[in-house]
């Protein structure tokens, strides 16, 4: 009797681990379960949030396209001569009303710095602020020091002619357009970022262009 008393406490005892077990496991599983869940969502919301962003930044780059192209059309009307920059292709075409007067591919030249701000900065519509179609140079004295040698009192050994090209065209900042840089010029001389056509092209774009002509960089 004793025994048999013992014999189902027993296995009360052992339906009753089980029970707790079985629940232990059954809380394990659901808090792994949704632990899994909170991480996908925050993975979900993660990946609409980018999608999103992604969307807002092609409606502005839609939106700023739409304006240029605006811009440009009413300019076409205004028979006036402007240039349109190309960096994905690296061309710069001279265009007169709805008309492409020359196309001609360029180099960028200038600091690394200089290329890579060129390069990030937004489409836009910029205005040649300046015009020369003399871009002779003179050696200036610090870089005569440079060299150990006495600078010249005679303006015309300083001289370097056409340093930039026959030509040179200012947008503003250090941004410019010419013709290859003299070999006489040393590096140091060049302080800014410029798209270097060769010399019959930029003669002919000089000879079209001059300060307030628009330049389109796409």
């Amino acid at each position: 009797m004793a025994i048999r008393r013992f014999t189902l406490i027993l296995s009360v005892l052992a339906v009753v681990l089980l029970g707790l077990a079985v629940a232990r496991l059954a809380d394990a599983l659901g808090k792994r379960e949704l632990t899994y869940a909170v991480r996908e969502a925050g993975d979900e919301r993660a990946k609409t949030q980018a999608e999103f962003e992604q969307l807002v930044d092609s409606k502005a780059r839609l939106e700023l396209d739409h304006q240029l192209l605006s811009h440009r059309i009413a300019h076409m009307s205004k028979r006036e001569h402007f240039l349109v920059v190309s960096r994905s292709r690296n061309t710069l075409q001279l265009a007169l009303g709805d008309k492409e007067m020359l196309e001609v591919r360029y180099k960028l030249r200038g600091s690394t710095d200089g290329v890579n701000d060129f390069v990030a900065l937004p489409k836009g519509t910029f205005q040649i602020l300046g015009k020369r179609m003399n871009t002779d140079w003179y050696r200036p004295d610090w870089l005569y020091r440079l060299e150990g040698i006495e600078p010249p009192g005679d303006s015309a050994k300083r001289l370097v002619k056409n340093a930039f090209g026959p030509a040179e065209l200012f947008l503003g900042g250090p941004l410019a357009i010419h013709g290859p840089v003299s070999e006489e010029l040393p590096e140091g001389a060049i302080d800014h970022t410029y798209i270097e056509l060769d010399e019959k092209s930029l003669k002919a774009v000089a000879d079209a262009v001059g300060p307030g002509s628009l330049v389109y960089i796409e």
